[in-house]
């Protein structure tokens, strides 16, 4: 007979010792690892882009730097995106995250139709440049090219998005960034490589784009709209700053300001939306089987999720901007000037998250106004006022109007979740 072997005490405690790694795996580590993939393209670009500029050197098109011409096509990539994007992500809205094999056919159904009813969009940053600016004919043609290759690549991330699919998302901007750093002077390569990665998922499926499925214009045409006011919000004053300065401000300076806002909103989106979407799920079942008098009670809750959610990501944003400020004062860079963009792009953030909670409870009119109003009050702003510290105070000022209204009208609506959202499901049908 062998000899029995004991059982070591750590033997014992090794499956409780598992699951506690488990258990940090997935609260800690896992999110953790998302938000940096996620935060990929801002932590990328921040390192990259220094060092491109600087390799690129004299380098023009049409008599116009090429430095002057990325930085201007970079401001408006992520406003573009989301006029260009929200199209496909109504076209899948009722098919991710639960079948990603259909997700991919209808996505190439419906990319190419996309592509050319939103490609139009474009004019609207185009023609604020050639009037301002006037820049010759060559440099137009190229910031109007990279204008394309940047929206046919925003498109293409479509479904690592909406799948969460991270490495996928982070794989297209490490194509991007390494595109920018060894070529930085082939200014089409980098949206072109990262457009090329999100192909691959997608090579069994593309067959599907010589039968491309034809979405309805005035649909497409209303989804450009809204998705210019929602991403304005956020995204129109780095324009509008590129367009009053002409491109002549502290590059790095703003970003770092912006930097703040820019984490609290993937912060929102990996660590906190999954969960208000799944509260918004879980609801929308109770209301099928339920009866009528526990809706009160589970609105209640929800409306709970909507403003911890909102309560976190501006706790988190408030961080990040003292943090900020402090570093800009350590680093020597105007102090006062980071802490008003800081301010005003925390502001900006947190419209931005209560308009999309009241296009998800519906309330597309109010956000499309709101998101309007902030347009037109940062437009005057910097028509107005000289650019620095007391433009974006005055930003600040005229903005906690928007906010204010905005806050108010959202946590209104979704303390009545059960009548806002019946009328909204029972309308789908």
């Amino acid at each position: 007979m062998p000899e029995r072997v004991r059982r070591r005490p750590q033997d014992a405690a090794s499956p409780a010792l598992t699951a506690l790694l488990l258990l940090i795996r997935q609260v800690v580590a896992r999110p953790a690892v998302q938000l940096v993939l996620q935060l990929s393209p801002v932590l990328l670009l921040s390192a990259i882009f220094p060092a491109a500029a600087g390799r690129i050197g004299a380098s023009q098109v049409g008599g116009v730097s090429l430095t002057t011409l990325l930085l201007a096509s970079s401001l408006a990539a992520p406003w573009l995106s989301m006029a260009v994007c929200l199209p496909l992500y109504r076209a899948l809205a009722d098919l991710v995250p639960g079948d990603l094999g259909a997700a991919r056919s209808r996505f190439c159904d419906v990319w190419p139709s996309a592509f050319l009813h939103t490609a139009p969009v474009l004019l609207a940053f185009a023609l604020p440049v050639a009037l301002l600016l006037r820049w010759p004919l060559q440099a137009m043609a190229t910031y109007v090219l990279l204008g394309v290759l940047h929206a046919a690549f925003a498109q293409s991330l479509v479904l690592a998005n909406v799948a969460r699919d991270r490495v996928l998302w982070a794989s297209a901007w490490v194509a991007y960034a390494a595109a920018l750093f060894l070529v930085p002077q082939a200014w089409f390569l980098p949206p072109v490589a990262g457009l090329l990665t999100q192909l691959v998922p997608l090579r069994h499926a593309l067959r599907r784009v010589l039968r491309p499925v034809r979405l309805p214009h005035g649909g497409v045409a209303r989804d450009v709209a809204r998705g210019l006011l929602a991403g304005g919000v956020l995204w129109s004053h780095l324009v509008f700053l590129f367009l009053r300065t002409r491109g002549e401000f502290a590059v790095g300076t703003v970003f770092l300001a912006i930097l703040p806002s820019v984490l609290a909103y993937n912060y929102y989106f990996v660590r906190l939306a999954p969960d208000f979407d799944d509260a918004v799920l879980d609801f929308r079942t109770a209301m099928e089987n339920e009866p009528h008098d526990g809706l009160a009670r589970r609105s209640r809750v929800l409306a709970g999720v909507v403003t911890g959610s909102l309560r976190r990501t501006a706790l988190v944003g408030a961080l990040l901007v003292g943090f900020t400020v402090a570093l800009a004062d350590w680093t020597g860079a105007s102090m006062p000037f980071v802490a008003s963009v800081a301010a005003a792009s925390w502001l900006f953030l947190m419209t931005t998250l209560l308009c999309y909670k009241l296009e998800y409870v519906g309330q597309y009119r109010e956000a499309d106004l709101l998101g309007g109003a902030h347009l037109l009050v940062s437009a005057t702003a910097f028509l107005a006022l000289p650019p620095g510290p007391t433009l974006y105070l005055g930003l600040i000022a005229a903005e906690l109007l928007v906010f204010l209204t905005a806050l108010s009208r959202c946590l209104g609506h979704w303390r009545s979740s059960e009548y806002a959202l019946f009328w909204r499901h029972a309308t789908a049908w």
